[in-house]
């Protein structure tokens, strides 16, 4: 038996409002995650529901990182993801030791405890672009060499802080960054025998 005219009309108007809600309910997470960029104004993107990173094929618990401070435990995410890289990047087997011996997740979050301590929150202006020169070079692929020190214990985190991002920057960079100073002072002419032969001419 079909629907009357009636349990037409009701159920088409049914349909109609759950159709108007989804409007509404969009802008609410829109209106949510834009929030959420102004909390962590380093971050390119909203954030998404957290997952949590993987140390030697394990997820890490989220517990290990937590922190009651929200944007602290991102900081301490994103740098948990970037040491987890480490041991599948080193190559030497006295290196691969050494690594397999460290804890990326206590060595994260004792990164950011230093930083947060030296620093202040991620928030302000200028804080937030040291916080985001700090993550991206961590987290380059192409600067392993930055996260393995960092990981190891040879660049310490007292150091960190103070840190610009040429020093940062790989090995292999920092050697080519060397060597274009070193090629430009060789171009500037030397005026020393000039200004010994005019101190001659002038005891004369």
């Amino acid at each position: 038996m079909g629907l009357s005219r009636n349990q037409i009309k009701n159920r088409v108007n049914v349909e109609s409002k759950k159709f108007k809600a989804l409007p509404s309910r969009t802008i609410k997470k829109r209106k949510f995650e834009g929030e959420d960029q102004a909390a962590f104004p380093f971050m390119k993107k909203p954030l998404r529901e957290p997952q949590p990173p993987k140390q030697g094929g394990k997820s890490v618990s989220v517990a290990e990182i937590k922190c009651s401070d929200a944007t602290r435990a991102l900081v301490r995410e994103r740098l948990v993801e970037a040491l987890t890289k480490v041991a599948g990047e080193v190559v030497d087997m006295e290196k691969k030791e050494q690594v397999s011996a460290c804890d990326p997740v206590a060595v994260a979050v004792s990164v950011e405890s230093v930083l947060y301590k030296n620093m202040g929150p991620s928030k302000g202006a200028k804080a937030a672009v040291r916080y985001r020169a700090i993550l991206f070079n961590v987290k380059d692929p192409k600067n392993p060499d930055f996260r393995r020190k960092l990981l190891l214990g040879e660049v310490k985190p007292e150091t960190l802080v103070t840190m610009i991002p040429e020093e940062m920057a790989s090995d292999d960079r920092q050697s080519q960054n060397k060597q274009i100073r070193e090629d430009a002072l060789a171009k500037i002419p030397d005026h020393s025998a000039v200004d010994e032969k005019e101190s001659e001419c002038d005891a004369r």
